[in-house]
């Protein structure tokens, strides 16, 4: 991700699960006077500890300063249980994707994934209880796989077996465990998500800067007339009755009932300004007060979880400049919801947001002005794909973030590929939902500092890694492509790879069947990616409107490109896909739940690929032959000099069939139903 000077993308904040320390001021990063903890204390007999081999994000505490002890108020974690069958799942995810299988789209309810994989219901109730009566607040969900944990400090030290200290790590300031945690043996724990506050996961969106001149970015309906949306839309096909799931970044306006009776926001005057017709709507999903236990009762405001996740703060603005009283607008969640909702206007878009207005530490007040908050967004994603998977109300869901898959081992999943991460993948899939992901702006190098932003995660360069959750084999990995338009906005001559869209092998997951099956001469030894690829063109972008809402400063229309454009672009014309599927009688068949979803897209995308899909290949997709995707950078001239001059890093070409840049190429959406669906 490239950040814009111009707009802050992250909340000033200070909190527990991520102590950034940012220059609300103007200034530098510091380190913040350590405040007294309050709450509950743990009394009593000390009990009994489980094992210590718990996942906690130790991995990111490579190369760390510990800069002291700590006291916050209160700290909130997300707690993974001990599951009963956690590969099991994995491979049932395969397995329901599979029309060869036995159980092919007999997907589940979020009560059958617990009842079936998840951890035993007692072993839950035992978690739940434990924490409660230590004065910690949790929140549950019916899969039975995490636990969302807020409490006193001194409190989880003692459910954790450990003590808490402040860190210092490639410009971030954050807080981790100063030991290794030792939880008692009653959490049944497996791993934590939010212990280590260190920085990884990041947005895979690139600003467009132009020279000479300005341009606002591609309308939606350039990307509708390119890749045949237009067509399915003139066959009755624009995502009616399907829901769109967002993996939320950052704040919107949408849906905000506070604006303009929700009628106002930047999707609104998006789909106002170009046109966009249809009846889809945005929805906010801040989660609900289901399952919440409030622990800490007699805990002072802000040190007691409340009613779970709610509606985070309004977006005010215009955020121009750092302002410690705005909620700035992400960018990132813009992109998603614009491209979502205006290329499959009649869908539903479902805009998962994880904040709780509780969660709030601070070295003083936590109030509007302050510039202190609680967290929201690209933090507490694991938050909000438990809440979709609890909710199962997405068809399609459209993540467009992540971390080198390098650094990514060891937290979201182990050498064998299970862990959390591959878990709630896999959770999702089992539900029949589809997942789109997008593949990385990083080219072939997923684990380089991110776009000149090394604190993201650990810097490796020079060395070829892949991004993750693309990399996982239960979603589609979608890349980027060009795509030039002449002066009519038709298609000019030909589309190519020459983007910086993430591609390569896996280190972690073996070859899925459906690459294995369908690729000949498939270029790596475990899981390629990317699968397909859309727009993500970095010399044009899309437009991306962006504080638009009324009160909030006027309209600013930039242009933006990267892979974070085609995942969700990806998302909106599987929604039209699987609307065809709902309305054809052949097609929606499944023998159980929601009959019409399709499950992993990919086992009949490379079906397509390899001519047995229904329709030829070359009908349905463009296969990309031009480009590449290595990065450049800067190195010193050899001599004298100390001029830095542009390089390039490793990388790879587009060619004919598979390729590491585009996969199997960018699919058109009315040939593509027709290849699915039949109709």
């Amino acid at each position: 991700m490239k950040r814009t000077s111009r707009r802050p993308i992250l909340l000033c904040v200070i909190t527990a699960a991520a102590l950034v320390i940012s220059a609300c001021s103007g200034g530098g990063h510091s380190v913040p006077t350590p405040i007294t903890g309050t709450g509950s204390t743990f009394s009593g007999p000390a009990p009994a500890r489980g094992s210590t081999n718990i996942t906690y994000g130790e991995t990111q505490l490579s190369g760390a300063t510990y800069l002291g002890p700590v006291k916050v108020g209160t700290i909130g974690l997300d707690l993974f249980l001990t599951m009963r069958d956690q590969a099991g799942l994995q491979r049932y995810a395969a397995d329901a994707s599979d029309s060869s299988s036995p159980v092919y789209r007999q997907w589940l309810t979020p009560q059958q994934l617990g009842d079936r994989f998840g951890a035993s219901q007692a072993d839950y109730d035992s978690a739940v209880s434990s924490l409660n009566n230590l004065g910690i607040a949790t929140k549950s969900y019916p899969q039975r796989q995490m636990i969302r944990v807020h409490g006193p400090q001194r409190s989880l030290e003692a459910a954790l077996g450990t003590t808490f200290g402040l860190y210092s790590k490639h410009g971030q300031t954050f807080i981790a465990p100063a030991t290794a945690p030792h939880p008692n043996a009653s959490l049944h724990a497996t791993a934590m998500t939010g212990l280590v506050g260190y920085t990884t996961r990041h947005r895979n969106f690139v600003p467009i800067r132009i020279a000479n001149g300005y341009t606002p970015g591609l309308s939606p309906q350039q990307i509708a007339n390119v890749f045949d949306y237009t067509g399915a839309y003139n066959a009755g096909y624009k995502g009616a009755g399907i829901k769109i799931g967002i993996i939320g970044t950052g704040p919107i306006a949408d849906g905000d009932a506070r604006i303009s009776g929700g009628a106002g926001g930047d999707v609104a005057a998006y789909r106002f300004a170009y046109g966009v017709s249809g009846v889809g709507i945005v929805q906010q999903v801040f989660g609900t007060d289901a399952n919440v236990s409030p622990g800490c009762s007699t805990c002072s405001p802000g040190n007691q979880y409340s009613t779970g996740l709610s509606s985070p703060p309004p977006v005010t603005g215009p955020c121009v400049d750092v302002l410690p009283d705005c909620n700035p607008e992400d960018i990132e969640a813009q992109i998603d919801t614009e491209q979502a909702s205006g290329l499959a206007p009649d869908a539903t878009v479902l805009f998962y947001i994880a904040y709780n207005g509780n969660e709030c530490f601070t070295t003083g007040p936590c109030a509007p002005g302050t510039g202190f908050g609680p967290e929201e967004g690209i933090a507490l994603t694991d938050d909000e794909i438990q809440q979709a998977i609890g909710d199962n109300q997405a068809d399609v869901i459209s993540m467009s973030f992540g971390l080198s898959e390098m650094n990514a081992e060891g937290y979201w999943f182990d050498s064998n590929g299970n862990g959390f991460g591959t878990t709630e993948d896999a959770s999702l899939v089992s539900e029949g939902m589809a997942v789109f992901v997008s593949s990385g702006d990083q080219g072939a190098e997923e684990c380089r500092p991110n776009n000149g932003n090394p604190g993201a995660f650990t810097p490796v360069v020079n060395t070829l890694c892949v991004s993750s959750p693309s990399s996982d084999p239960s979603v589609v990995s979608v890349g980027g492509t060009n795509t030039p338009l002449d002066s009519s906005g038709r298609l000019s001559n030909v589309l190519t790879g020459w983007t910086s869209s993430g591609g390569g092998c896996s280190i972690i997951f073996a070859v899925p069947s459906y690459q294995s099956s369908n690729v000949t001469g498939l270029p790596c030894a475990k899981r390629a990616q990317p699968d397909v690829s859309l727009d993500a063109d970095t010399s044009s972008g899309v437009a991306v409107f962006i504080d638009s809402a009324p009160g909030l400063g006027g309209r600013q229309v930039e242009p933006f490109g990267g892979t974070s454009v085609a995942a969700p672009e990806m998302a909106a014309m599987w929604a039209l896909v699987l609307q065809a599927c709902k309305q054809t009688p052949a097609c929606n068949t499944g023998p159980s739940g929601h009959t019409y979803r399709l499950g992993n897209p990919n086992p009949l995308l490379y079906k397509i690929y390899k001519g047995t899909g229904g329709l030829p290949y070359a009908n349905v997709f463009y296969d990309v032959q031009f480009g590449n995707n290595p990065e450049p950078y800067a190195t010193p001239h050899a001599g004298p000099s100390s001029t830095p001059f542009p390089s390039f890093a490793p990388g790879f070409d587009s060619g004919v069939g598979y390729d590491l840049v585009t996969g199997i190429g960018a699919p058109f959406a009315r040939h593509l139903i027709k290849a699915i669906v039949g109709v």
